[in-house]
């Protein structure tokens, strides 16, 4: 499955944010809006993976520095560097703190729309391809393969497996897990946490991840 359709804005003029969240909800993508990067450093909860739009000319820490602190741990999520600065050193410097594309203001809103839709299809394709280079659900055997190593698991551990690999980076709640299993199959939510501690342990020899999302479940991370 691909990743959530998440956008983060980081913009102090309130005007240009409400037109983006507007038009970007309208369009089903998840956004989350700072005014300023102190804002977006100080949150607890920002998305993992998503969108950026990230402005230049901010109150504080300018957007170019914004931009290359994601990038020190992140390589990649789609960032777009929007600005009134249109002159060509500019646009260059922007591009080099990290940023993938370059939008100036007064900037065509449909026209953002089609450049973010298409850097969110291109990076979620490409998640899904890493995660699946090399890697092979088994069915029949209650099993997982990656580069020739197969890891067996019990029939539980395959259907909380198999649920988190077709939501992979999307945090799935322990009710949505115990809702794989038949009504018949007595699954509590302590139950789901012993599962998914063995799972963790058995996935290691194949350096896969099962993160913690507290307050809501696990997800499989790439």
């Amino acid at each position: 499955m691909s990743m959530k359709k998440s956008i983060v804005i980081i913009e102090d003029e309130k005007d240009i944010v409400e037109s983006l969240k507007y038009l970007l909800e309208k369009n089903e993508f998840d956004v989350t809006a700072f005014l300023s990067a102190e804002e977006f450093f100080s949150a607890k909860n920002r998305p993992d993976h998503c969108v950026y739009l990230v402005d230049w000319n901010l109150p504080g820490i300018k957007g170019v520095d914004i931009i290359k602190t994601i990038r020190l741990k992140d390589k990649l999520s789609p960032i777009f560097m929007i600005s009134a600065y249109n002159k060509a050193d500019q646009i260059i410097e922007g591009l080099q703190s990290g940023a993938d594309d370059y939008i100036t203001k007064p900037f065509n809103y449909d026209e953002l729309l089609v450049r973010v839709g298409n850097a969110h299809s291109k990076v979620s394709n490409l998640q899904d391809n890493l995660m699946n280079v090399g890697l092979k659900l088994i069915p029949e055997a209650h099993s997982v393969m990656k580069d020739g190593v197969t890891v067996n698991l019990t029939s539980r551990e395959f259907i909380i497996f198999q649920h988190l690999h077709k939501n992979q980076n999307i945090p799935s709640t322990r009710e949505e897990l115990i809702g794989q299993f038949e009504k018949d199959m007595e699954m509590t939510a302590r139950n789901i946490d012993v599962h998914i501690f063995s799972l963790r342990k058995k996935m290691n020899k194949i350096n896969i991840g099962i993160e913690t999302v507290w307050g809501t479940g696990y997800k499989l991370v790439t």
